[in-house]
């Protein structure tokens, strides 16, 4: 049973995710290094200011919860058990664990956002690729920190609050619920941005509880993120004047 710490944390994730969005607003436009693009530099003040959040949320439940965060904040179990979820078509055959079907779903879910993102990006665009190495490695280095970012604040926050206060079925669609609603105004965004959010983040909220581990849920959305800012960094070249 929720007690009122709990709610009141719960809570705090609720609106440190939502400030994400204001943060995202705010930060739009400030430049800090002139020879870089205004995406790179949007995103080095963001993810400046998100990181932080994140390790301050990180540092609070470190304090109250203290167990439950010492369980989950780690690699865990890469090749725990995976629960079947055939409702969804997860069905994992014979001996399957997280270190098969995981990579398999998480390769399922790549080729998903590819072609979400393609469709709001660069459907039907020229797209100019000389400059593709460096935009590959701003991608890899912001998809790091991003991922850890919203996997701090968004999963593993949300698993550690609730872990032996709801059903373990029932804590991943409550990460989904807070991270696929504020994809609605992300990327991918729209109501099949919300969709593909959804899901990512009753998946990644699965991969913990059943891994006891972080290591499932930072790889997959750090895949979706190279595929994401690599598609945005193309974008905005494509729209330069």
């Amino acid at each position: 049973m929720l007690k009122l710490k709990d709610i009141l944390l719960l809570l705090l994730i609720v609106v440190l995710t939502a400030s994400f969005l204001f943060v995202g607003k705010w930060t739009s436009g400030i430049v800090i290094f002139d020879n870089l693009s205004p995406l790179t530099n949007h995103q080095i003040v963001y993810q400046g200011i998100t990181l932080l959040i994140a390790l301050l949320l990180l540092l609070v439940l470190w304090g109250f919860k203290r167990e439950e965060f010492k369980t989950y904040f780690r690699k865990g179990n890469i090749s725990a058990k995976i629960t079947p979820e055939p409702w969804v078509g997860i069905k994992p055959k014979g001996n399957q664990t997280w270190l098969s079907f995981g990579l398999s779903i998480g390769i399922t879910i790549s080729v998903v956002t590819a072609i979400i993102i393609y469709f709001q990006l660069l459907n039907g665009k020229a797209i100019d690729l000389s400059n593709i190495l460096p935009i590959l490695l701003f991608s890899l280095i912001f998809s790091l920190t991003n991922s850890f970012i919203e996997e701090s604040v968004t999963r593993l926050s949300v698993v550690v609050v609730l872990k032996g206060k709801l059903k373990d079925r029932i804590i991943p669609f409550i990460s989904a619920l807070i991270f696929g609603t504020v994809h609605y105004w992300g990327n991918p965004g729209g109501i099949p941005g919300v969709l593909a959010a959804g899901f990512l983040g009753w998946f990644l909220a699965k991969s913990i509880l059943e891994t006891k581990g972080f290591f499932w849920a930072w790889v997959i959305h750090f895949a979706q993120d190279v595929i994401i800012f690599t598609a945005r960094f193309l974008a905005e070249l494509i729209n330069q004047p």
